[in-house]
């Protein structure tokens, strides 16, 4: 009788080939259903997060592309504000979930590449439980002074940073938020040291400037931009590498002398660690279809922000290069 394995090991062939059948059997089973389950994505309703209440920056885009890819399904997706604890509840919620595509959340940088060296421990690992499907949004910045404030340039803040080490306070809406890291990244590449002042959220920092209660903050585009065209801030640099089109006489922080100095804050969609690669690759696909639209496009313009579609691989490489980042920056 003829024997297939190691010497010794009595394995016939008829019965090894029956194994053999029913493990390809199985495999081309599961194959079919999981192509049957893209196919037929979504049957119920989707769940699509935000860890933020109602009314803020992400908490519009989140509803403008829940409404986007609800058209496009033709099946409910239903927008959940889970605020609290910097976007842990939130994540938290997708990390449980079942890997099926219908809970996703639309979150940032905060609870992703931030709190893992801002804590001692948390329940998930971002890199592991949580899986980048598609990047959607960038969330620039602007460095703001009061109108008052004797700093008429980025160059005359960092000649007083540098003149007096410490003595220059900036405003930031906690620890890990992007008002913090934004400071911390330029302060890097500055060579500089300015006190944070953390406050209650955006608006009481916005509130400390306006006021010189602080001397200056990096503030998001869509809630600075009024306030500077009304003449109450002065806007001394923009995050990006390239100016920014609504604010044209405004240089970016890379042109005054620090050309590697690019940032923006990326809103991006996530789902379970365990999603499948094909139903990954149908939401990437249909979330691109989704933010490329006019409608969606021009809702994200009149808040200040820009289009930034990455796919899952590109975007995973931004959460790792990010995450190695902040790691170097944040890490005590």
């Amino acid at each position: 009788m003829n024997t297939i394995g190691h010497p010794g090991t009595k394995w016939t062939t008829g019965w090894f080939g029956t194994l053999l059948a029913a493990g390809l059997a199985m495999s081309m089973a599961m194959s079919t259903a999981t192509a049957q389950t893209v196919a037929n994505f979504p049957s119920r309703t989707v769940r699509l997060i935000t860890p933020f209440p109602p009314g803020g920056a992400s908490d519009l885009i989140t509803r403008a592309l829940a409404a986007g890819l609800q058209n496009l399904w033709g099946k409910p997706v239903v927008v959940e504000n889970q605020a609290g604890a910097g976007g842990i509840i939130a994540v938290e919620s997708v990390v449980r979930s079942q890997p099926d595509g219908t809970t996703l959340i639309l979150v940032g940088a905060t609870p992703t590449t931030v709190l893992p060296f801002m804590m001692d421990k948390l329940t998930y690992d971002p890199l592991k439980d949580l899986l980048p499907i598609a990047n959607t949004v960038a969330i620039p910045n602007i460095l703001v002074v009061a109108s008052s404030s004797p700093y008429k340039s980025f160059k005359d803040l960092i000649n007083a940073a540098k003149a007096k080490p410490g003595a220059l306070d900036y405003a930031s809406s906690g620890r890990g938020q992007s008002h913090h890291l934004m400071m911390e990244y330029m302060m890097q590449a500055t060579g500089t040291k300015l006190n944070e002042i953390p406050y209650k959220g955006g608006a009481p920092a916005l509130v400390a400037v306006l006021s010189s209660e602080v001397q200056a903050g990096w503030i998001a585009v869509s809630t600075a931009l009024p306030l500077i065209r009304s003449g109450q801030l002065r806007a001394l640099a923009v995050s990006t590498q390239e100016r920014f089109s609504q604010l044209p006489d405004v240089p970016s922080v890379a042109e005054q002398g620090f050309p590697g100095f690019d940032f923006s804050f990326w809103v991006g969609i996530f789902g379970s660690g365990k999603t499948p690669p094909a139903l990954v690759r149908k939401l990437e696909a249909d979330i691109k279809t989704v933010i490329t639209q006019d409608s969606f496009r021009e809702s994200i313009a009149k808040q200040g922000n820009l289009l930034h579609y990455e796919s899952s691989e590109q975007f995973a490489r931004t959460v790792r290069d990010e995450y190695q980042r902040n790691k170097t920056i944040l890490a005590p």
